[in-house]
């Protein structure tokens, strides 16, 4: 009885998200990317077959014409065309920026504390991009388009409340500094209900993946052997999205790292140089991000980090 009252109240506080969200008003991220997703996964997708896709969506087509053209990815003339546009990013790039751009936009519109906002959409791809260096770097059995989409996505009930709940989500942040448990203070706040299972509740609504919400567990099994798909994305998601939040609130990553030691080999300089290397990639996006890099003060953070490690290694 007792744990059916808790899914009631549960239920009750997903309704009232879900009401003050106002989910039907975000087509792009439902219907448009959501197809992008899925056709850019498929090997045997065509360049034509993703430029109708984009071509349905207004702002995604304004803005992938934008980044084609802009001085990081440019290589000649002007790109007018969308199917140019695809062709020249390459179908991985494609499917980057078709999530990371529509979400960005599509929670722009909701308001919000703007620096809380563009600081966790920075941590969240910051974190993508570093899921993919490892996965390239390490030679992992998973598509590297892949992790960068599952770990990408792994902290989406943070970034929703950081929106709609903005006041809620700051004294969350406040107890959590204080020494309490985030997941104790977002239970006490939100009846019961941890970032994540609201994460994963959204991401349902919009028809992601199973993979895609079963990496946003915060506490998956662990990937014993690099044989399981599944599990060796969800451990980098985990694994990416700490590590780049224990960078930016200064705290020493190689702790939290231990229990991922049977994922690839932890070494903290190399892993703290592709970090580093990630501040304009991920700058590119868009000035909102640029400006999340510029308050977490990442850059400077993640130096200060490696030089500390640099000093023990010598030591």
């Amino acid at each position: 009885m007792e744990h059916d009252t808790s899914s009631i109240v549960k239920n009750q506080k997903l309704t009232e998200i879900f009401a003050k969200m106002n989910l039907g008003e975000l087509p792009a991220i439902s219907g448009h990317v959501n197809e992008v997703l899925k056709i850019t996964l498929n090997k045997r997708a065509s360049v034509n077959c993703v430029s109708k896709v984009i071509l349905k969506d207004y702002s995604l087509t304004n803005k992938v014409l934008q980044v084609a053209n802009s001085a990081y990815y440019i290589r000649g003339a002007r790109i007018t065309t969308i199917e140019r546009a695809v062709a020249s990013l390459g179908l991985d790039v494609v499917r980057e920026l078709a999530v990371s751009i529509s979400l960005i936009e599509e929670f722009l519109k909701s308001g919000g504390d703007k620096d809380s906002l563009s600081q966790q959409m920075a941590i969240s791809l910051l974190s993508a991009n570093l899921s993919k260096l490892v996965v390239q770097q390490y030679k992992l059995p998973v598509s590297p388009e892949e992790a960068y989409v599952c770990t990408l996505l792994h902290d989406l009930g943070r970034i929703i409340m950081t929106i709609y709940f903005p006041d809620v989500y700051r004294r969350i942040e406040a107890g959590t500094t204080s020494g309490s448990s985030e997941d104790a203070m977002c239970r006490l706040m939100f009846k019961q209900l941890t970032f994540h299972e609201i994460g994963q509740e959204i991401a349902r609504f919009w028809n992601f993946s199973d993979t895609i919400v079963a990496c946003m567990e915060p506490n998956p099994p662990e990937a014993e052997s690099l044989v399981d798909a599944l599990h060796i994305l969800q451990n980098l998601a985990v694994f990416s999205n700490l590590f780049i939040r224990d960078i930016c609130y200064k705290r020493p990553p190689h702790v939290m790292a231990r229990r991922f030691k049977n994922l690839f080999p932890m070494k903290m300089l190399p892993l703290l140089e592709m970090s580093l290397s990630l501040t304009d990639t991920v700058g590119n996006v868009s000035g909102v991000i640029r400006y999340g890099l510029t308050t977490l003060k990442y850059r400077s953070k993640c130096i200060a980090t490696a030089t500390k490690y640099q000093k023990k290694s010598a030591a």
